[in-house]
């Protein structure tokens, strides 16, 4: 079976002390989604995601996870960003473009604390997809 492949770049994200997730959700989808989306689809960002934390799925989650794997924990994170390119290039592009930098990026310092940020990137193989086995 082979599936469809693509880059894939993920960020695990906190929230600086003192912000709100309030606060925090507002800048995000007020300033820095209008600014970003353009600029994604301009360096062939092919799909971008967000999820946030719920504190109240990961309280109810984690003895259910501990059962099955007792060392394993949620992430802390509260704010999980993703990004699918054909390119590595899409990306180093984009955050490179001083739009992104003077505009969509410009005050995420204000609202998350960089210093505890973790990236994944890799390769991502899709074999299932909307329910369906990819070919």
């Amino acid at each position: 079976m082979s599936g469809q492949q693509t880059i894939k770049y993920t960020i695990e994200h906190y929230r600086k002390d003192g912000v709100s997730d309030e606060k925090l959700l507002s800048w995000f989808n007020g300033t820095h989604i209008p600014l970003a989306l353009p600029l994604m689809d301009k360096y062939g960002i092919t799909k971008y995601s967000v999820h946030t934390r719920r504190d109240d799925l990961c309280d109810a989650f984690q003895a259910n996870l501990h059962r099955v794997r007792p060392t394993w924990e949620i992430s802390k994170a509260d704010f999980v960003v993703e990004y699918w390119m054909p390119s590595l290039e899409c990306f180093k592009k984009l955050v490179s473009d001083p739009e992104w930098l003077e505009g969509a990026a410009k005050d995420q310092d204000n609202y998350l604390d960089m210093s505890r940020s973790t990236v994944h990137i890799g390769e991502e193989v899709t074999y299932l997809e909307n329910g369906k086995v990819l070919k």
